[in-house]
């Protein structure tokens, strides 16, 4: 049985290992990390509730220990089933994560077990400490948002009541996006909004505990509703998740000379507002726009093309001359193949085997996280070994290193390059051109 009463002590092996974990998080597993209004984040011995959406599962708990900078250590509360296995269970409490229960998650005894739980988070935020909880308490397939459950309220008002209601607790909402969520080398959005307390609550939950949970789960929607992008349409979704991406890609393209992660989700944010207002102003247009995209969409996966290709200016000199630069540059590339493809195909064939594809993401981050300081470290015996000179050794590690990146770009671009020669051969058929019309007849409504 694991103890978790001493989880919110500050955790010096923590101090040494997060210069790495925000190295490999920040820099290597995401290749934009970008961090809005940490301002808001209140200061050190504030007692704080981070509550975020959950659409990218164990990673989403990561993104947010790296929002903090200094020597911050949240706690956070996870779905109880994880701690099934007693050496998962032990690493999640390593990483300072405690098991909250859900109906479904088990029986009684489990459930009780949230007790225990909810007393060691009221007396982290006594404390002046921070704890971090999901109030979907599951990850989303989609960018939505779902129904907030009564766990966080809970908690919060439990922590309030220890303090006769002097704590003064802090609710930080934050929003969390990701370009894509399993793949590696993505963007991650964190975008912390305005921290609000609970005071307004109090008098409510002294009279009646259910209709202040219920009061303090509108706000706190509402406020996260209002920072993330929420696709409400479920028969639409596809649609909806298909313009998000097209749309925002043609603004950055033709209105921005320079632009970072948290612009691209601005656009697809006011895309998908006016898409409602569409629908809620016009129904006629709205059923029109859906039915074109989804014309367009299904005729893209016929043809096998992406949209960014559709009216992408493109010549057969263009792709000669870029195909003669990756044949010049496929040394580097054969480099980072070498040095690089046991570990990249290892995390690969692990994570095809996961059923839940929203853990995908995760179990890539914590695998590359595990397993590349060794791989690393025994690519550099080896060199050094070889070599006869441990100089030589470190040397062709940290190029080893740097050929991942290499690599897996050099795979993105071929792949890219092979669908812009195929397009190029095929514009002039009667499919192709239907989707340059399907495509400007769908940027007509924006």
């Amino acid at each position: 049985m694991i103890n978790f009463k001493n989880i919110g002590k500050h955790s010096y092996s923590w101090d040494i290992l997060m210069p790495y974990y925000r190295f490999a998080l920040n820099y290597v597993f995401f290749k934009e990390f970008c961090v809005v209004g940490r301002d808001n984040i209140p200061p050190p011995g504030t007692p704080i509730f981070v509550i975020a959406n959950h659409q990218n599962s164990v990673n989403d708990g990561l993104v947010i220990v790296s929002m903090f900078n200094g020597n911050r250590q949240p706690v956070a509360l996870a779905r109880g089933d994880f701690f099934r296995n007693n050496t998962v269970a032990r690493i999640l409490r390593f990483w300072r994560v405690m098991s909250t229960y859900r109906a479904k998650d088990g029986g009684k005894s489990d459930i009780m077990k949230n007790m225990e739980t909810f007393q060691i988070a009221s007396n982290i935020l006594k404390k002046g400490g921070v704890i971090t909880m999901f109030p979907e308490a599951m990850h989303q397939q989609g960018r939505y948002l779902g129904t907030f459950k009564k766990g966080v309220p809970r908690i919060c008002f439990g922590a309030e009541e220890t303090t006769d209601f002097q704590l003064n607790l802090q609710i930080l909402p934050v929003n969390l996006h990701y370009s894509k969520v399993q793949k590696f080398r993505e963007k991650a959005l964190v975008e912390i909004g305005k921290p609000f307390g609970i005071r307004e609550f109090l008098e409510t939950y002294k009279e009646n505990p259910n209709e202040a949970y219920l009061q303090f789960n509108n706000k706190a929607r509402t406020i996260l509703k209002s920072m993330v992008l929420d696709i409400e349409d479920a028969v639409h979704y596809e649609e909806y998740n298909f313009l998000r991406e097209m749309i925002r890609r043609h603004r950055i393209k033709f209105n921005y000379k320079k632009y970072n992660y948290y612009d691209e989700f601005k656009e697809e944010k006011k895309s998908i507002g006016e898409i409602d207002a569409l629908k809620e102003k016009t129904p006629e247009r709205f059923e029109t726009l859906m039915a074109t995209t989804k014309d367009y969409s299904e005729s893209l996966k016929k043809l096998n093309f992406r949209d960014w290709l559709v009216n992408k200016k493109t010549t057969g000199f263009g792709l000669i001359m870029k195909s003669l630069l990756m044949f010049i540059l496929s040394p580097f590339f054969l480099f980072g193949f070498v040095n690089n493809v046991i570990p990249t195909f290892l995390v690969n064939y692990l994570t095809d085997k996961i059923h839940d594809r929203v853990f995908i993401g995760s179990l890539r981050f914590v695998m590359g996280f595990l397993l590349l300081p060794f791989w690393y470290i025994g690519v550099c015996i080896a060199a050094s070994l070889i070599s006869n000179n441990f100089l030589i050794g470190v040397s062709y590690t940290v190029l080893a290193f740097l050929s991942l990146f290499v690599y897996y770009r050099y795979r993105i671009i071929m792949l890219k390059l092979w669908h812009e020669w195929r397009y190029f051969f095929r514009r002039k058929e009667k499919e192709v051109i239907s989707l340059k019309k399907f495509k400007s007849e769908i940027l007509s409504f924006f």
